[in-house]
Parts: C-alpha cells; sequence; structure tokens
C-alpha cells in the first residue's frame, strides 16, 4: 500500500497558496474556537481543525451532525439499522452508538461531554461555533477522545433584545418551526431560548405492507440563562431537551448480493421474496415494525470567577437520555423475532478549570475532571406471529415442536439485560511558553483513572425458539479498571505574520469495556471483556492568511498509529468486540476560504487518508468459511489490507453569491454545495467482504432565494441529493442468512442489507430576524 501522499495533491495546495497571494479580495469572517479551553481565532491554534461558525451552518440548512460531516474532510457520521446504531468517524477510526463500547471520537456542548453517538442525533439548533477537532485530544478533553472530538458551542445571552422565527415546508409533507428569543432581564441578567419542531413523512415504502415507512418528528428545546452574580463572578445555566420519534432506517436488501435460494425460503415460508429491483430506490418488500422514540434532557452550570489575572472555571451538568427501539430485525417477509432495544443513561459530571493571563510569555491551564455514568441496555426479541409456523416447523420437521412454540408465544424468545456503572477522575494540566514572538512550545498531560463495573444476563422464556439463536449466560461480575496518561507535545513558528507551521505529537486513550449484547453461545466473563486502545499521532501543518487577509488556506499532514483496536466481529445475529491489533491511519487534510469580490465567497475542504492494518490476526471470515477446515479461510489474517470506513479520498466545495437588486434594499444569493465521497468498504463486520464496498459518490444541494439588505428577512428554496443519488451509509450481512439458506459456500455470499442515505429533498423557508 502507497505510504506517501501523493506529489500531485501537495503541488496543487502549494499553487493554491500562491494564486491565493496574489489576488484581491474581500474580508472574511473570523471564527473564534474553544479547543484549547480559550477563546481563540481558528488561524491561531496549532491543531488539525475545521470549524464553522452558526452563520455558516444555518446559511446551508445543516440540521444534525451528520449533515455537519459532507462539510469537514476526514469526518463521517452513519446510520445502521437503528438511528440509535449511530457512527462517528476521524479519520476513519470509530465507533458504533448502540453497544457498551466507548466511542473514539467524542462530543462535546459547551463543555459537557455526551458519552453515547445515539444521543445526538437530533437536531442543531443556535449554534455559536461547530468544531471537528483531528487528532487525539486525550490532554484537555480526555477518555474516548483516541481518534478527536466534536466541540460545538450554542449562543449565549446577550444583553440586546433579538431573535428570529423560521417557519419551512417541504416534500415528504416536511414542515418545521424554529424560533430564539434572547431577552436581557435586568443590567446583570439576560436569557436566551431557542425551540425548533420538526416533521415528516417516511423517505421510504412498504410494498409488503403497502404503506409509508421512515417518518420522523423532532423537538428540541433549549434555555439558558446569563448572571453576572458580580464584577468577578458571571454564570450560566442551561437547561436542554431533545425528543426524536421515528418510524425506523429504510433497510434495502442490494439486489446485486440478492440469494434466489433465500428468497425461494422466504416464498415458500410466507409467500413473498424480499429482494427488489433497486438497492436504492426506498423501496422494500419486508416486515417493518421499525420505530424509535428517543428523548433526552439536561442542565449544566457554568460558573467563571476571575481571581486577580487567573480564571476559575467549573462546569457542573447532569444529563439523561433514553432510546426505545423497536424493529424488524431479520427483515423477512414473514414477522419473525421483531426485536426490542431499549438504552437509558445518566450521567454526572465536574470539571473545573484554572486558566493563567492570556498576555504572557507562559500560559497554561489546570483542570480536574469528574465523571459518573449508570448505562442499561435491555434487548428482548419477541416471538413474532409467523416465527413457530411456519419457521420452527420448518426447522425442526415436527407440528408438536411448532405447537409447543405457540403454547410459549406469549414469552419473549429471548431476553437480555445489561448494566454497567463507570467512575472517572482525571487531572490535567497543558501550558505554552512563547520564546519569541514567532516561537513556542506547547507540553500537557492527563493522567486518567476509570473504574467500570457491568453485570449482564440473557434468558430464552421461549426455550424453543430462543434456543436457535440465543444460549442462556449470567455473568455479574464483569469489572474493569483503566489508567492512562496521555500527553501532547507541540511547537509552533510563526515565519510572517500571517503563516503559522506546527507540529505535534499527541497520545489518545479508549477505555476498555464489556461485550453488551446476546450469542448464540455463552461468551463467558473472559470473551465479553475487552481492554483499552490507545493511539500516538504526528502531525505537521500550516495555517495561512492570504491576500492581505482575504482568504485563508490550512493544511494538516498526519499519522496515527492505533495500539489495540477494539473492533466487532458478526455472528450472524450478534456482534463481538475484542482488541484485534494494530493500525495506521496517515495523509492530509485541509480547508480553505475565499473572498474574490464581495459578491462571492467559496469555502472548501479535502482529506486523503491511506489507512491499512497493521497486524490484525484471526479476523472474521467471509460468508461460508465459518466452519472451514483451513484457518487461514476461518480465521484469516487481514495485516497490510484497507479497513473499513477508509474513503481515500473526501472533498466538499461550497459557493455563495449574493447581490443587491435596484436600489440595494433588497438582495438575492445563489449558493451551489458539493460532496465528494470516495470508495470504500462500509460493511458493519470486518472481513473484507468485497459485497460490501460502496463506490464513490457525489452529492448536489441548492440554495437560492431573497431577502432584506439589511437582514430582516429572507426567503430561502432549497434542495438536497438534486441528483438523487443512491448510496448506503452503512452495509450489514442479512441476519440469519446462512439459516435460510441465503450462503453460498463456493462464492463466499450472502445477502447483504444496505442503510440507504437520504433521497432527494426540495423545500423553502421564510425566516424574520428581530
Amino acid at each position: 500500500m502507497n505510504k506517501t501522499i501523493t506529489r500531485n495533491s501537495l503541488s496543487y495546495l502549494a499553487v493554491s497558496a500562491v494564486l491565493l497571494n496574489g489576488v484581491a479580495m474581500a474580508d472574511i469572517e473570523e471564527i473564534v474556537v474553544t479547543a484549547t479551553k480559550r477563546a481563540e481565532s481558528v488561524q491561531d491554534v496549532p491543531i488539525s481543525i475545521s470549524a464553522y461558525s452558526g452563520d455558516f451552518l444555518e446559511d446551508s440548512d445543516i440540521r444534525t451532525l451528520q449533515d455537519l460531516s459532507l462539510y469537514a474532510p476526514n469526518f463521517t457520521m452513519a446510520y445502521s439499522s437503528q438511528a440509535t446504531n449511530a457512527r462517528i468517524f476521524v479519520r476513519g477510526v470509530g465507533s458504533v452508538g448502540n453497544s457498551g463500547i466507548e466511542t473514539s471520537v467524542g462530543v462535546f456542548v459547551d463543555g459537557v461531554y455526551y458519552p453515547r453517538p445515539g444521543s445526538v442525533i437530533g437536531n442543531l439548533l443556535d449554534i455559536q461555533t461547530a468544531e471537528v477537532l483531528r487528532g487525539p485530544q486525550g490532554t484537555l478533553f480526555g477518555r474516548n477522545t483516541a481518534v478527536g472530538a466534536l466541540n460545538l458551542t450554542t449562543r449565549n445571552p446577550s444583553d440586546e433584545f433579538e431573535g428570529y422565527v423560521q417557519v419551512g415546508a417541504g416534500d415528504y409533507s416536511a414542515y418545521s418551526v424554529e424560533g430564539v428569543v434572547n431577552a436581557p432581564f435586568s443590567e446583570k441578567v439576560a436569557g436566551r431560548f431557542a425551540a425548533k419542531y420538526a416533521e415528516r413523512d417516511g423517505y421510504g415504502f412498504n410494498s409488503l405492507a403497502n404503506e409509508e415507512i421512515g417518518e420522523r418528528d423532532d423537538l428540541t428545546l433549549r434555555a439558558k440563562l446569563g448572571i453576572e452574580f458580580s464584577d468577578n463572578v458571571t454564570g450560566k445555566l442551561t437547561l436542554d431537551y431533545n425528543e426524536v420519534n421515528s418510524g425506523g432506517q429504510v433497510i434495502e436488501m442490494l439486489p446485486e448480493t440478492a440469494s434466489p435460494f433465500f428468497d425461494g425460503t422466504m416464498v415458500a415460508l410466507f409467500g413473498e421474496p424480499v429482494s427488489t429491483e433497486d438497492g436504492y430506490d426506498q423501496v422494500v418488500n419486508q416486515d417493518h415494525q421499525d420505530s424509535l422514540s428517543d428523548e433526552q434532557w439536561g442542565i449544566a452550570l457554568d460558573l467563571e470567577f476571575a481571581a486577580g489575572d487567573h480564571t476559575f472555571r467549573s462546569i457542573t451538568a447532569y444529563r439523561d437520555w433514553e432510546a426505545d427501539n423497536r424493529e424488524s430485525a431479520l427483515r423477512m417477509t414473514g414477522d419473525v423475532l421483531p426485536r426490542n432495544h431499549n438504552y437509558t443513561t445518566e450521567t454526572i459530571s465536574q470539571e473545573f478549570q484554572l486558566l493563567s493571563p492570556a498576555d504572557q510569555p507562559l500560559t497554561y491551564v489546570l483542570g480536574l475532571f469528574y465523571y459518573e455514568e449508570d448505562y442499561d441496555i435491555d434487548e428482548d426479541f419477541d416471538a413474532g406471529a409467523d416465527t413457530c409456523i411456519p419457521v420452527i416447523f420448518a426447522l425442526t420437521g415436527s407440528l408438536a415442536t411448532a405447537q409447543a412454540c405457540l403454547a410459549q408465544s406469549q414469552f419473549p424468545a429471548a431476553d437480555s439485560d445489561y448494566t454497567q456503572s463507570l467512575t472517572s477522575a482525571a487531572a490535567f494540566a497543558q501550558a505554552t511558553y512563547s520564546f519569541t514572538d514567532r516561537f513556542s512550545m506547547t507540553f500537557g498531560g492527563r493522567f486518567t483513572d476509570d473504574d467500570k463495573d457491568a453485570a449482564f444476563s440473557q434468558t430464552t422464556p421461549n426455550a424453543i425458539i430462543g434456543s436457535f439463536f440465543r444460549a442462556p449466560e449470567d455473568v455479574p461480575d464483569l469489572a474493569a479498571e483503566d489508567s492512562a496518561f496521555t500527553w501532547l507535545v507541540n511547537a509552533s513558528f510563526y515565519p510572517s505574520d500571517d503563516v503559522m507551521l506546527f507540529g505535534t505529537v499527541s497520545t489518545g486513550f479508549k477505555g476498555g469495556g464489556f461485550n453488551s449484547g446476546g450469542s448464540g453461545a455463552a461468551l463467558g466473563r473472559d470473551r465479553r471483556i475487552f481492554k483499552e486502545e490507545t493511539s500516538i499521532n504526528y502531525e505537521l501543518g500550516v495555517k495561512s492568511t492570504l491576500a492581505d487577509g482575504k482568504a485563508t488556506l490550512n493544511v494538516t499532514l498526519y499519522h496515527t498509529e492505533l495500539d489495540d483496536f477494539q473492533d466487532r466481529s458478526f455472528d450472524g445475529l450478534s456482534f463481538l468486540t475484542r482488541n484485534a491489533g494494530k493500525r495506521t491511519q496517515q495523509g492530509f487534510e485541509a480547508d480553505f476560504v475565499l473572498n474574490p469580490v464581495d459578491s462571492l465567497i467559496i469555502y472548501g475542504g479535502v482529506s486523503y487518508l491511506d489507512a491499512e492494518f497493521d497486524s490484525f490476526e484471526d479476523a472474521s471470515p467471509l460468508p461460508g468459511n465459518e466452519t472451514s477446515p483451513d484457518p487461514d479461510l476461518a480465521a484469516p489474517d487481514l495485516s497490510g489490507q484497507t479497513p473499513h470506513f477508509s474513503p481515500e479520498w473526501q472533498g466538499s466545495l461550497v459557493a455563495e453569491w449574493r447581490a443587491a437588486i435596484g436600489s440595494g434594499n433588497l438582495e438575492w444569493f445563489v449558493r451551489p454545495e458539493y460532496t465528494y465521497i470516495g470508495e470504500q468498504n462500509i460493511g458493519g463486520n470486518t472481513n473484507l467482504n468485497p459485497q460490501s464496498i460502496q463506490d464513490s459518490y457525489g452529492l448536489v444541494n441548492l440554495r437560492l432565494g431573497i431577502g432584506a439588505a439589511d437582514g430582516r428577512w429572507q426567503l430561502t428554496a432549497w434542495g438536497k441529493n438534486l441528483s438523487d443519488e443512491g448510496y448506503c451509509e452503512v452495509i450489514y450481512d442479512q441476519p440469519l442468512g446462512a439459516d435460510f439458506n441465503g450462503v453460498d459456500p463456493v462464492a463466499n455470499t450472502v445477502p447483504q442489507r444496505c442503510s440507504v442515505g437520504g433521497p432527494q429533498t426540495v423545500g423553502a423557508s421564510f425566516r424574520w430576524n428581530f
């Protein structure tokens, strides 16, 4: 595999910098970020970071973190069969969201850690800045940021009465209403209140039941109170609530992977095949009982004390999240083993920070962090109306067994409960010393101690059904203690006032854990435990402000090594996480902004990723090789191969033209956008199955509108995925495919399921600012 970055790519970036430096342009917006726990211009922060202002998010109609992933280089977010099973990737590394595994990419909102990807699927609202931090953030952000972090800041109350109201409508009967009110109550107290409700019909259609599927509604509420207690003490109290209800994901079978034997079995058992002609048309022919009820709320108190020239900060937070999923997990044409999958999380966190004055040669931040999480996963499979007859009857050939199954059909086929408690404490420090006005070095370190306990139990109340795919198990004494020291060394140098060069070596840590799901064979205590994952990252970068401050170009070269990376294997209906080996992710990412004339602004980003398993023995086999006597087939060695979810190229380009109409009281604008994602294997089971390769694709969005030149109002028409590009977010094997004659042991294939990306959508919105 190529271990160098292509010369043509670097030459293109270099030529771009030269050309930009000679163009007369208008000024561009400065974005202030808090990646170093201080408010700084993104151009002064010597790390790889893509930052987007709240205005950018609103102008591009970025409603969710998944929308944001279409713009940031080397950042991806995808959903599998459950929306709760959200996967967040930075530089090709990430974790699933519906298990006991910890995240590889930490999510922080106003300094508060959100532990589960499934808890951040709701709408973004009233955002000040969204930051995508690439590379380990183990010093300042701590555990579970082994490859990066998402740092979101919401807008604070101000001393002006202001706000907006926005309404929107679109196809699929979509409509939305949102509003923000900022109100000063006195000279020392102000409040900011934000609310949004959005609803749409389903993107999909189930021809088996002749009904739409995949409908969704979101409610987001936030109230933030800012108080100036004295000249030296200020505080912010935030209360938020988010609710998502949906009819599940649209999960199609890719027709090129369909098996005539599997379809024949479906016809014999239920009278209908599963496969359809088009794998991306949002049309399925299968049982679909999917639903999601996702609800969370939180409260946070952020206090700042001025102690002389120093600032002391305290962030105290409580969060509660509950998600109830129901899904037709097997997705056959009969009602077989529908699954209920419920998640609850309660977290308490406390962080203390001491920040030195920012105008001294030596600046530093010292901190303490404490965190508690209680996490429960309850999974049960109902018997399903068609499981005993015809499925059990067909499998056993015994009418008596099928009748006994029916007698127990009021009981779940299998029921598993996983409970986990975590206590984490950390101390951290980071200091920067400026040797001259142009050269500085930063050193940071963090010690983290995790104490985790869990219990797993699984029963088969309907033993006749349950025995086919689940084994009773009781493991009450799971325990793990992880301690890690993560560190950072960084140097930055300004060869000129507008160019910064930097180099970084940093480490990250992702906690170990326990396998939280049921299995066809009892795993036992040892196989349920996996240990921590660690990372080390090397970066060289440049941040440049060109054309007298009227353009920016930032480029980072990186090389990341992960040791004991946590990987999940699939046994047909359940996943097993283990420490698999070592892998390397390396390449570059670049962001640029141009404002060649007052009317035009251009944003762009591109990333190149060269990923490889350095060592990965005993990996998951291809379909049909599970019982092969050849160990190279039953437990293949994937060393030297490309990991899943690692596209070589990603890129985005946004351009906006805005100009006056007539006398200048009105203006119009047009904003085309393009996103490119390269070919990658997006299989949920890491076995390099060529059936789960997603070809490269591009998405085209467009917004155009008219509004008042003073920004008082704006009417916008928009379209997303205008070319109606069909693509999968995640691909996975047909559950129990082997048991229903879906596996071809010669070709090593099995029908593949596709979590289909969103279709073409169009609509309009009207916004009034006051």
